[in-house]
C-alpha cells in the first residue's frame, strides 16, 4: 500500500477512534440543543484572540529568522497561515510546508528555516512545561476532584508529558549549545548517529545539519532571545485567554474555577494534540475538552462535547480561512504544498 495512503488512513482511524469515544455518551438531541444555547457573539473576541496569538508569532519569527536574514514581518504570515492550515494533513506536515514556502519566497536554505521553526517549538515547549508544573503544583486539589477516576489518568499523562517534554527540551537545548558553540564536538555525535546509514545519506544529513546550524543563530543574539522569550509568553497568554470567550459562551463561567479552568483545557488540548496529531486536530482536541471540562469540572459531557466542537471551530476555522486567503493573495500552487510535504523524507 503507497505510504501516503497508509498514513492518512491511520489518521483518518484515529479521528474515528478518538471521536467516538469524545461523543459515544451524548445524543444528537443533547448536543443540538447544548449549541443551540451558545451565546455565539462571545466567539467574536475569541476569534480576535486566535488572530493575536498569529500576530505575536509572525513577530516571534521574525526574531527567530533574523539571524538568517532580516525579513519584514509582513512577509512571514504567508508561510506561517499557510503551514498552519498544512496541519490538516498528517504528521503535522504543516511545520514542513511552512519551512519550505518562507525558504522559497526569501532564498533560504530548506534547513536554516526549518531550524527556526525548531527553536520556535522549543520556546513553546519551555512555555508549556512551565504552566504545567503551575497547574501541577497549585491546581493539585482541582486535578483531585471530578466526576470519575478520568482524572487521575489525566494527572498521570500530564506528568508523564512534563517528564518526557523535559527529557526532550534538555536534550535539543544541549544538541543546539554545541552545534553554536563547540561545533566539532556536535558534528562528531551526528558522525556517530549516520554510520548506520549509506554514504549518500550521510552526507546529505551532515549538510542539512551545517544549514540547520544558520537558523540557531538566535541562542547567540542576547536582545533576539529575549525578545522571542517575551513574545513566546504573549502568544500563551493570548492562545490561552482564547478558551474564556467560549466558557463565557456556554454561561458556565459560574461552575468553573474560570483561570484553572483555562489553563486545564489549554494544556488538556495541548498534551492530547501533541501526542496524537491527528489531521486538523479533529477527534483528539474535541476528546481533549471533554476529559477537562466533564471529567475533572464535573460539566455536562454534552456542554463538553460542544465547548469541544466550537473551540476547534474557531482555532482551525480562522487557521484555514487564513490560509486559503493567503494562497489565493500570492498564487501558491498546490504543487508548492506538495513540494514542502515532501520535506518529511
Amino acid at each position: 500500500m503507497n505510504k501516503k495512503l497508509l498514513n492518512l488512513l491511520i489518521g483518518l482511524f484515529i479521528v474515528i477512534i478518538f471521536s467516538y469515544i469524545a461523543f459515544k455518551n451524548v445524543s444528537l438531541e443533547d448536543l443540538g440543543k447544548a449549541l443551540k444555547s451558545v451565546q455565539y457573539i462571545y466567539l467574536l473576541p475569541a476569534v480576535l484572540l486566535v488572530a493575536l496569538t498569529f500576530y505575536f508569532r509572525a513577530l516571534r519569527w521574525r526574531y527567530l529568522i533574523s539571524s538568517v536574514k532580516d525579513v519584514k514581518t509582513s512577509h512571514l504570515f504567508s508561510p506561517l497561515m499557510v503551514g498552519f492550515m498544512g496541519n490538516v494533513l498528517p504528521a503535522r506536515a504543516g511545520e514542513f510546508i511552512r519551512a519550505y514556502l518562507l525558504g522559497k519566497q526569501e532564498n533560504i536554505t530548506f534547513s536554516a528555516s526549518f531550524a527556526t521553526i525548531v527553536v520556535e517549538r522549543l520556546f513553546d515547549l519551555l512555555l508549556f512545561l512551565s504552566l504545567l508544573i503551575g497547574v501541577l503544583i497549585f491546581s493539585s486539589d482541582t486535578l483531585a476532584q471530578g466526576s470519575s477516576g478520568g482524572n487521575h489518568n489525566l494527572m498521570f499523562l500530564m506528568k508523564s508529558f512534563g517528564w518526557s517534554s523535559f527529557a526532550l527540551a534538555t536534550a535539543l537545548i544541549l544538541f543546539f549549545i554545541l552545534l553554536q558553540y563547540k561545533n566539532n564536538w556536535a558534528m562528531k555525535i551526528v558522525e556517530i548517529c549516520i554510520k548506520p546509514f549509506p554514504l549518500k545519506w550521510g552526507e546529505k544529513i551532515t549538510g542539512m545539519v551545517h544549514s540547520f546550524t544558520d537558523g540557531l543563530k538566535i541562542l547567540k543574539d542576547v536582545r533576539g532571545f529575549v525578545a522571542s522569550l517575551l513574545l513566546s509568553l504573549c502568544v500563551w497568554a493570548a492562545m490561552i485567554a482564547t478558551y474564556y470567550p467560549i466558557i463565557l459562551a456556554f454561561g458556565i463561567e459560574s461552575q468553573l474555577p474560570v483561570v484553572a479552568a483555562v489553563l486545564i483545557v489549554s494544556l488538556t488540548i495541548g498534551i492530547f494534540i501533541s501526542l496524537f496529531p491527528t489531521p486538523a486536530f479533529m477527534g483528539s482536541f474535541h476528546l481533549a475538552c471533554v476529559v477537562a471540562l466533564h471529567e475533572i469540572f464535573g460539566i455536562s459531557e454534552a456542554i463538553a462535547a460542544s465547548y469541544g466542537i466550537i473551540a476547534w471551530l474557531v482555532a482551525m476555522g480562522f487557521i484555514i480561512i487564513s490560509g486559503l486567503l493567503f494562497i489565493l493573495k500570492d498564487n501558491i500552487s498546490f504543487m508548492d504544498l506538495a513540494s514542502g510535504k515532501e520535506q518529511v523524507k
